[in-house]
């Protein structure tokens, strides 16, 4: 990767980084907000029906969208295939929303189903409409912009919520901001990257099909995965019960992939840019997930460790149902920030039939985990779902790892083990200093907490020399690259020799 595109990705990063923290502020503080506003029912009704709208959705582009950014070359002709093929399906998707309708309601036994189906169907037309301007986004690596856009779309929906809730519209607050705020971004993108198609095209390139195909096929299966919780439990438990789920998941899961995604749309042109200089991709790949893992993972542990502090500060006391559940979906999601990440190695190397693969194997585990712990209530669910994760999932991944490359399994177990330990030795010291500090506040012991794991999980991360080493190479590039320093200085290899 040249210098220039070196400080290209910094600033982008820089951006993605600035615009996400708006963003995860603007959507914990709807949690908080809305959840004062809406009564748990409320959130139960639309996360029963999020399932069939977000699996939907996932034909919104037949994954084209990432087919573009991969893709060395590109020309007129294949984003023209790409618009006309998003378009037609995402119709298709919203009229098929609709027909399903009648039949969710029956299924979860409440006619408001149906008519909150019918509304937030129209979401899922406009969201393929901007496939072709997303992806040249992506592509031309316009990271600030798509960074403002992930930022304005989440504030969009939380102004709308908060002033439907006001206005007394109940679960149709949420479903009416989901649309005002994919029809803001409908118009951000094509303001951005206008993109004037064609005729209908009379054949599709056979190459770009397949690609997008198993990585549609991947997201189903991973779908499948992440929503059937909320089906299980809205069915067999009650919406009640989902209620409290979906706040525990938004609350703890949510923001963990609002830091994902934004840096997969980032980070996958740039490593599909050097995707044939394997030690250079490996590099880059473990570079920015050991600054991940040292900036995310032991606030995670804190949250994990201080559930019901958590939950008290932020929700109040009537929720306190929500702190077991969250606190299992803590610990569950404690690796995410890194491996939620593979996708990384093979979209950009061309790689999504393993990744297909990969999909179907870990999703059959998480939904048997699903129905493991489904007697034990919406806390069991979470429990059984984190005890996979480390027992099956992980392993499963590391292996797969090994065999595609360049990373390795070894390099991913590490980031996942380093601060892991880093943070059971938090746990045992916590009770003790919090003794120490003479206070019982909840704030307090959040704080203790915080600074405690962060304090470890450096001082781990320092201690093992390979860790050590990529994250002093990043620090060296990353001062480099501001200060306009020559990109092939020796000794510091990495995103700007990449």
């Amino acid at each position: 990767m040249s210098g220039s595109l070196a400080r290209v990705a910094l600033r982008g990063g820089a951006f993605t980084a600035l615009a996400q923290v708006g963003k995860i502020g603007v959507t914990m503080g709807s949690v908080v907000v809305l959840a004062r506003l809406l009564g748990p029912t409320d959130f139960g009704l639309v996360a029963a029906i999020a399932p069939i709208v977000a699996f939907m959705g996932l034909f919104q582009n037949l994954g084209l969208q990432q087919a573009i950014v991969q893709r060395k070359e590109i020309d007129r002709a294949l984003l023209n295939q790409a618009f006309w093929v998003s378009g037609a399906v995402g119709l298709l998707a919203t009229a098929i929303v609709i027909a399903l309708a009648p039949t969710a309601a029956a299924f979860y036994g409440d006619a408001r189903i149906a008519g909150l189906m019918r509304l937030v169907s129209v979401s899922l037309l406009l969201g393929s409409l901007c496939t072709v301007p997303m992806a040249l986004l992506a592509r031309r690596l316009r990271f600030a912009v798509l960074a403002l856009y992930e930022f304005l779309v989440a504030l969009t929906a939380f102004v709308a919520a908060a002033a439907g809730a006001l206005a007394g519209l109940g679960p149709y607050a949420l479903v009416t901001s989901t649309i005002v705020a994919a029809g803001l971004g409908l118009a951000l993108v094509w303001g951005m990257a206008p993109f004037r198609p064609g005729a209908p095209p009379r054949r599709v390139d056979g190459a770009l099909m397949k690609f997008g195909a198993n990585l549609t096929g991947f997201n189903l299966v991973n779908f499948f995965a992440r929503n059937a919780d909320n089906v299980l439990i809205g069915r067999y438990v009650g919406l009640t019960a989902l209620g409290l789920y979906d706040r525990a998941y938004k609350l703890m899961l949510f923001p963990v992939q609002n830091i994902n995604y934004p840096l997969t749309r980032m980070m996958v042109p740039l490593l599909s840019r050097i995707q044939d200089d394997k030690a250079r991709l490996r590099a880059v790949f473990c570079q920015v997930n050991w600054a991940l893992a040292l900036a995310i993972m032991p606030g995670i542990a804190t949250l994990a460790m201080c559930a019901e502090e958590t939950i008290g500060v932020l929700f109040g006391p009537e929720w306190a149902g929500v702190a077991p559940i969250f606190a299992w979906l803590a610990v569950a999601s404690f690796m995410q920030p890194v491996t939620n990440n593979n996708g990384w190695i093979f979209i950009s190397q061309g790689r999504t039939d393993v990744m297909f693969r990969l999909g179907v194997c870990t999703s059959l585990v998480t939904v048997a985990a699903f129905a493991i712990g489904l007697p034990w209530g919406a806390e069991g669910v979470a429990a059984s779902y984190a005890v996979s994760a480390y027992v099956l999932r992980l392993p499963l991944l590391l292996v797969v790892l090994d065999r595609v490359g360049p990373v390795r399994g070894m390099d991913l177990g590490a980031m996942v083990l380093v601060p892991g330990a880093a943070a059971l030795a938090s746990a045992l010291a916590l009770p003790f200093l919090v003794d120490l500090a003479g206070s019982r506040s909840d704030l307090v012991t959040l704080i203790v907490a915080g600074v405690l794991n962060y304090a470890l999980a450096l001082a781990a991360v320092l201690l093992v020399p390979s860790a050590r080493r990529t994250l002093v190479a990043l620090v060296q590039r990353l001062r480099l690259s501001l200060a306009g320093g020559t990109p092939g200085t020796p000794g510091v290899s990495t995103l700007a020799d990449a």
